[in-house]
């Protein structure tokens, strides 16, 4: 074969091969050839395709949900003491919390004393309010919808007890007792329902954000409302609150004598929340009650708290279960 059929059929193939490669970048020089082009592309592009650009894109809505499911509900403080003189057993404050993925159900309530049954009727109250089946939607919309039911099964059980004369007839009186709850769902959003001084507080940064359904110290008193046996569903008023948290969000639910405390600090220009985070087990948290009592800083009440914290899921691991 000649030298100029050679070079012939080399342009030949050269113009054949050259049109498999029109792209964007066909006009740039580059002397690695079009195996360098890759790179040019993502030189080119750093800043879509950087990490940092990953964390300043805004993330979609549906984006921003994920990430907020991806998170652990800890109870990180749940504490009891019954009045000095009392056994634990006679402690009238019943709590409750069920975890359902990706949500909390936590109620807190505080039996009257004066009234028969009263830690039996709040035992009641609260694990049917966080085991329901009912549609978290109808009981927010009206809580007589998951109120009523106990009321009705309360009086059936009623009628079976073997009781003297006496001790029936005070029980017909009605059984008594405060409620607050505190549930958390996918979104982070949450709700609250409240009677009585038992209360919620919701703490951002060490700065109270919220507290239900109370808001001094002067709202306490020895009359406080309270849920009945005997009472209409329908004309009990409970009052409901609703928000939306954020990863290290903490909400405390107490039963009166550390409410009012807490309050009381509050109005003082103290701040509660350093001295509860120190309370790390049962036994702190029964020598703290013990010398507040001493000083007459809190009545010597059945007292109760809860603390629950929101954190990412992919930072610290769950360690907390709820059990009451």
């Amino acid at each position: 074969m000649t030298l100029n059929l050679l070079i012939k059929l080399a342009i030949a193939i050269a113009t054949v091969f050259r049109s498999f490669f029109t792209n964007t970048f066909s006009g740039l020089h580059s002397p690695y050839g079009y195996a360098n082009l890759g790179f040019k592309a993502i030189s080119l592009n750093a800043q879509k395709y950087s990490d940092r650009s990953l964390y300043n894109q805004t993330l979609k809505p549906e984006q921003k949900l994920d990430k907020e499911l991806d998170a652990n509900f800890e109870l990180i403080q749940s504490f009891s003491v019954q009045k000095a003189g009392n056994m634990i057993a006679e402690c009238e404050d019943i709590w409750h919390c069920v975890k359902r993925n990706p949500m909390v159900s936590i109620a807190l309530s505080d039996g009257a004393t004066e009234s028969s049954f009263a830690r039996e009727w709040a035992q009641e109250l609260v694990t049917a309010f966080v085991n329901r089946q009912l549609p978290w939607q109808e009981v927010y919309t009206c809580a007589a919808n998951w109120l009523l039911p106990r009321q009705i099964s309360w009086q059936k059980w009623l009628e079976h007890q073997d009781l003297s004369w006496f001790a029936k007839r005070k029980a017909c009186d009605g059984a008594f007792a405060t409620f607050v709850s505190l549930e958390v769902f996918a979104d982070l959003s949450w709700k609250s329902l409240a009677v009585g001084d038992s209360c919620l507080f919701i703490v951002r940064d060490r700065c109270l954000l919220t507290s239900f359904p109370l808001q001094t110290s002067h709202e306490f008193n020895s009359r406080p409302k309270l849920l009945g046996t005997n009472v209409k569903a329908a004309n009990i008023k409970i009052s409901q609150i609703h928000g939306d948290a954020k990863f290290g969000d903490r909400f405390y639910l107490v039963t009166d004598a550390i409410a009012c405390w807490i309050f009381k600090q509050l109005e003082a220009n103290q701040d509660p929340w350093v001295k509860l985070d120190e309370i790390r087990s049962q036994d702190l948290f029964a020598e703290w009650v013990a010398e507040l009592r001493d000083r007459h800083e809190i009545a010597n009440d059945d007292t109760t708290l809860l603390c629950l914290k929101i954190q990412d899921a992919n930072e610290i691991p769950m360690s907390q279960s709820c059990e009451s």
